[in-house]
């Protein structure tokens, strides 16, 4: 039978004490046995009510991320839960409460303060505080919403690309089958590390004048797909993997009943004797550790998908083509992204100057 008897403090954990002396300032406060809850803990943004008890900050997160989060893609919820530990951290070494309801505009600039100091550009900023508006306003904290902070549109170069002597390098390397794939469709084609593992066979259009792919890229729901004409050395590349690609199927249905096909384009196949199949899940980091780690040493520089894909707009902005168009190439929103995203530096700078003067003599432009 369940007991109803309330127990006296004395029975209560050290820890739990601990972590109810906070919220004896708040009402409805009962130490025997009943709920330490704020008076707005119990309903949520939008009016709901909140059925778990939340008394800690990582019980908040929790509380938020079951009710705002609960149908969104694992990457996403993960990547806001840790975006919002990653806060709370911050807040508690800094000596603040991180208590959602106790957020307050002194918190808020201190963790915008935190991040500055370790180097992070206003546009990582934006984000981080996006997500801790929308967590703040589901416990009706509208702090931030009061602030209204706002972020520079930072244009300054952070990011990695590979030079052209990298980029021939790495392109003559000897490589598997599988890093040959990867490393066209990241560098020569500008997929994105997660699109490589979206791929499957029928998103493979090989027929007609205007082979191409049907990219599933970022976006709501299963993300927003985009098309992509196949690269010079496409379907050389290609046919190579998918011949590896029907070994590695053989020798599936031979050793593992009942196998099925998931149909996914990439697929590895570990050990000899009691052969594993499968397909590389985006976001695992495994098609890292299959195609990059490997190569790495072989090259002897460091590179990253992001990298590859960087390269690869980069090259198609050197070589002339409109930046609306490389945007449609990479599944960008806007250009203005994709110039932010390609790190536009001084030696790009420097090259549109040379053109600038060459059309001046051209034009008959005196000097001064």
């Amino acid at each position: 039978m369940l007991s109803l008897v309330a127990r006296h403090p004395s029975r209560i954990s050290p820890d739990r004490q601990e972590d109810l002396t906070s919220f004896k300032s708040y009402p409805n406060y009962n130490i025997y046995g009943g709920s330490a809850r704020h008076p707005k803990a119990d309903v949520g943004y939008g009016g709901k009510t909140n059925t778990r008890n939340v008394h800690t900050p990582d019980g908040c997160i929790y509380e938020f991320l079951n009710a705002k989060f609960r149908n969104a893609k694992k990457y996403t919820r993960d990547k806001c839960r840790w975006s919002l530990r990653r806060m709370t951290r911050i807040l508690e070494a800094g000596g603040f409460d991180a208590s959602p309801f106790k957020i307050d505009e002194d918190a808020v600039n201190y963790i915008m303060d935190e991040y500055r100091a370790r180097g992070k550009l206003d546009s990582y900023l934006e984000g981080e505080i996006a997500y801790l508006n929308r967590y703040l306003k589901f416990f009706r904290n509208y702090t931030i919403v009061d602030m209204n902070p706002q972020f520079s549109q930072d244009m300054r170069v952070n990011v990695h690309w590979l030079e052209e002597d990298q980029y021939q390098t790495l392109m003559d390397v000897k490589k598997t089958p599988l890093q040959d794939i990867v490393i066209h469709l990241e560098l020569c084609l500008g997929f994105r590390n997660a699109e490589c593992c979206r791929l499957t066979l029928s998103d493979i259009k090989d027929s007609g004048t205007k082979p191409h792919f049907n990219v599933r890229g970022k976006g709501r729901g299963n993300g927003k797909y985009r098309t992509v004409r196949f690269h010079r050395d496409t379907r050389a590349v290609l046919n190579r993997w998918l011949d590896e690609r029907e070994r590695i199927v053989q020798i599936a249905r031979e050793n593992i009943p009942h196998w099925q096909d998931p149909g996914y384009v990439l697929l590895w196949c570990h050990y000899k004797n009691h052969p594993d199949v499968g397909y590389y899940r985006e976001h695992t980091g495994s098609l890292d550790d299959a195609v990059l780690d490997p190569l790495r040493p072989k090259v002897g520089f460091h590179f990253s998908n992001h990298d590859l894909r960087r390269t690869f707009g980069r090259r198609l902005y050197h070589a002339g083509v409109p930046i609306e168009t490389i945007s449609k190439f990479l599944g960008h929103e806007s250009p203005a992204e994709t110039l932010k995203y390609l790190g536009i530096n001084l030696d790009d700078m420097d090259e549109g100057m040379k053109k600038l003067d060459a059309y001046d003599n051209k034009m008959g432009v005196k000097k001064r």
